[in-house]
């Protein structure tokens, strides 16, 4: 069960028959994410929707998203291009984004227990599908930002994310979110590198990859594309890679370290990561605020959720950084 009420799948047909001009056979949901609605149609096309009532995030602007990911695509990073932004709600009941249909495999979010990274025949494969996934982080950077109207720096960055965990908790926000979002607020670097592209959710079940070549297919998922310095993304990934590591003690094999990965990023940037720690105290907290908008929403629902509000790791994380800072 998803976050959000599913809209009928038989109405959805009759009004992608309309968009089309042609009749549409199988329309298929995959399994239900916490963010957009997504739908496979005929296998050969993907039709993304917001989420009917509250959602994850408090704007879900399809047409930006899909601007960001065309802007991306002409950098070379695979994504599924081109997208068609359809404003009028009167064909599926909210407006929508529609791209190709992908296919290959997408890790899941615990990439130890993954079976297809599991089942690739050498370590050499797996640390393929690493450093190609570094690699795709840094090529999104270097995509063309003008025009497509995305928050750009620290400042916009912080205050987005301050009105956001106001927001998603209903203006009751878990004390140890709140302190230590005020914790980045109050030791945020005074200067910061040339903003970039900046992919925002950067996860390996983000990625569709090639099942023969392990290069990647498609790169998914840009709600929180915004604009920023490459620190942002690499902290989101390293912190994440580290909260999983440290409550599971497992690691996949192949896959390259911290060191390497940051060695990979400072080459092909040309430059030094800044700053890093606090990057990725700030990837923590605001991993933290999702986690806590989600269980929130679940509990709302009735459901039960994987962890409680104020109970997530990545926060535990984020006060265990704090504290040794």
């Amino acid at each position: 069960m998803g976050l959000s009420r599913e809209r009928d799948l038989n109405e959805l047909r009759a009004g992608l028959e309309r968009w089309l001009g042609r009749p549409v056979g199988n329309v298929a949901r995959p399994a239900p994410g916490y963010s957009c609605e997504t739908l496979i149609v005929e296998d050969t096309l993907v039709v993304r929707l917001p989420p009917v009532g509250d959602g994850i995030f408090p704007v879900y602007d399809l047409a930006q998203q899909a601007a960001a990911q065309d802007a991306i695509g002409a950098t070379g990073v695979p994504v599924a291009t081109p997208v068609a932004y359809e404003p009028d709600p009167s064909f599926l009941g909210a407006p929508f984004a529609s791209m190709p249909f992908v296919a290959g495999p997408i890790p899941n979010d615990f990439t130890p227990a993954d079976e297809w990274l599991r089942d690739l025949p050498t370590d050499g494969a797996r640390r393929d599908v690493w450093r190609s996934f570094v690699e795709v982080v840094i090529g999104i950077h270097g995509a063309a930002t003008d025009g497509l109207g995305l928050r750009a720096g620290l400042v916009e960055e912080m205050a987005f994310w301050d009105h956001y965990v106001g927001w998603a908790t209903d203006g009751d926000p878990p004390s140890a979110l709140a302190d230590a979002l005020g914790w980045c607020a109050a030791n945020c670097p005074t200067t910061e590198p040339a903003g970039g592209m900046l992919w925002g959710d950067v996860r390996l079940g983000n990625v569709i990859y090639d099942d023969a070549s392990c290069a990647p297919n498609a790169v998914l998922d840009f709600d929180m594309v915004s604009v920023g310095p490459a620190e942002m993304d690499v902290a989101w990934f390293l912190a994440l890679e580290q909260v999983q590591r440290d409550l599971t003690n497992m690691t996949v094999p192949g896959f390259g370290t911290r060191d390497e990965a940051v060695a990979i990023v400072e080459q092909r940037l040309g430059r030094s990561l800044v700053d890093l720690a606090w990057y990725e105290v700030f990837a923590l907290v605001r991993a933290s605020a999702i986690s806590t908008r989600i269980a929130v929403l679940f509990e709302r629902n009735g459901q039960k959720s994987m962890f409680k509000v104020g109970h997530d790791p990545t926060l535990g994380a984020a006060v265990a950084r704090i504290d040794a800072w």
